[in-house]
C-alpha cells in the first residue's frame, strides 16, 4: 500500500473511532446526566363540586369559612353576611379541578416546597370526606408556579400562579352586593 491510500485509512479509521465514541458519549450522558424529565399533566384535585358542603379558606390571619344548607350558602363566621351562592359555586369549580403542570412523587422534605408550616390552605368537606389542599412556596425559577399538596399525600403538585390567584379569597369575594342583596328582598317580596 502507498504512503498516501494508508494516510486515508488511518484518517478514515480515527474518524470513524472519533464519531463511535462521540455517539457512546451522547448516549452516557442523556442516561446519567438528565436532570429535568417530561412534565407530567395530571390534576391536583378532581372531585364533584355539588358534593361539597363546607368550605374553610386560610391565608395567614385571614379566614373564610362558609357552610351550605340546603342550597344556601352561609357564613359559619358572621351571620349577618349574606352569601353568594353563584361566587361560591365558581370558586369550587376552580378548587374541585384543580390542573397540574408537574408531579413530583415520593416526597419525604415538604419543608423544602413550603408544605410543612404553609399558613394557606383550602379545605372542602362533606358527609365524612375531607380534602385539605395546602399551597406551598413560589418557584420563581421555573415560571412562578406554586407547590401543593393535598391531605397527608407524598405528593408534591405545581400549579400555575394564575389557579393559585383564583383560589385566593376572602369572604368579600363570597359576599353579595348590595344591589344583589336588594334584588333578592324585591323578588322575595313580590312573590309574597
Amino acid at each position: 500500500m502507498n504512503k498516501k491510500k494508508k494516510r486515508n485509512l488511518i484518517l478514515l479509521i480515527v474518524l470513524f473511532l472519533a464519531l463511535m465514541a462521540g455517539y457512546l458519549g451522547y448516549g452516557y450522558y442523556k442516561e446519567n446526566h438528565q436532570t429535568e424529565e417530561e412534565p407530567v399533566t395530571a390534576k391536583v384535585l378532581e372531585i364533584d363540586s355539588s358534593k361539597v358542603t363546607e368550605i374553610g379558606i386560610t391565608q395567614g390571619e385571614t379566614s373564610v369559612n362558609l357552610k351550605k344548607e340546603g342550597d344556601v350558602w352561609t357564613s359559619e363566621d358572621d351571620d349577618s353576611i349574606t352569601i353568594d351562592s353563584d361566587k361560591v359555586e365558581s370558586f369550587l369549580t376552580d378548587a374541585c379541578e384543580i390542573p397540574a403542570d408537574l408531579v413530583i412523587p415520593d416526597v419525604t422534605d415538604f419543608d423544602q416546597y413550603g408544605l410543612t408550616d404553609s399558613e394557606n390552605t383550602i379545605s372542602l368537606q362533606w358527609d365524612d370526606d375531607l380534602y385539605v389542599i395546602i399551597i406551598g412556596d413560589q418557584n420563581s425559577n421555573a415560571g412562578g408556579f406554586f407547590y401543593v399538596r393535598v391531605n397527608d399525600e407524598d405528593t408534591v403538585y405545581t400549579i400555575e400562579s394564575s389557579v393559585r390567584y383564583a383560589l385566593e379569597k376572602t369572604m368579600d369575594d363570597f359576599a353579595a352586593s348590595e344591589a344583589d342583596s336588594e334584588t333578592e328582598t324585591e323578588t322575595g317580596s313580590e312573590t309574597e
